[in-house]
């Protein structure tokens, strides 16, 4: 399975390129106190800029097959491979769900970059990785779907407290465990003006708590 990249608009970062040229020619000719701000700016500009043209224009390949896993740096053969997990960042991150290389711990891929599914690569690596295919998301099963209202529990902190059991409960490691039931039985929760539904928060907790064993 050949997977194709998913193409940004290289205008926004020709733009960006731009927008710190101007800048840097606005300080060029302003006074001492603007004329550090808008050359900050204009520098910063540029370096995003060039990053993201840089992005764009480099090469790109990536392949999931019968004998491994191709990168633009080459084969890289099932033998090599302990592990390939698919898992997605502890929130609040928002990079999305990527491909992680065992040994190493190498993300080799970001499921945004490309146009392909999910679901279909999965389903590759499912076929070509057997048993090496960690699906951790899968795993983990669905989000719980928390109603966001006024005056709930705030959303990151719960994201995380969540994402931390789950963790322990698919890893098995005993420390970890227990580590994550003593912060489910006492919670450092906060409340905000637009949170997540504290009843269903504290139900889910409790559930989770008891996947986890009895506390110590």
């Amino acid at each position: 399975m050949e997977l194709q990249r998913r193409r940004r608009p290289l205008g926004f970062a020709l733009l960006v390129v731009v927008f710190g040229l101007l800048a840097l020619a606005c300080a060029w000719g302003s006074g001492s106190g603007a004329r550090l701000i808008l050359a900050i700016g204009g520098l910063a500009a540029l370096v995003l800029g060039a990053a993201l043209v840089r992005d764009e224009l480099r090469p790109f390949r990536f392949a999931i097959g019968a004998d491994g896993i191709t990168t633009r740096d080459g084969l890289v053969p099932w033998s090599a491979i302990d592990k390939v997990v698919l898992d997605e960042p502890v929130p609040p991150a928002t990079s999305g769900p990527h491909l992680i290389l065992e040994p190493g711990g190498r993300a080799v891929l970001k499921l945004l970059d490309v146009r392909q599914s999910q679901a279909d690569i999965a389903a590759a690596l499912d076929r070509h990785a057997g048993a090496r295919f960690d699906n951790r998301i899968a795993r983990r099963g669905e989000a719980p779907g928390f109603t966001t209202v006024l005056r709930g529990y705030e959303p990151g902190r719960i994201d995380r407290l969540v994402r931390r059991a789950q963790d322990a409960l698919l890893d098995g490691d005993p420390a970890e465990r227990a580590a994550a039931r003593a912060a489910l039985d006492e919670p450092d929760l906060v409340v905000v003006a637009r949170g997540y539904d504290r009843a269903q928060v504290e139900q889910h907790l409790r559930k989770l708590a008891a996947r986890l064993g009895p506390a110590r």
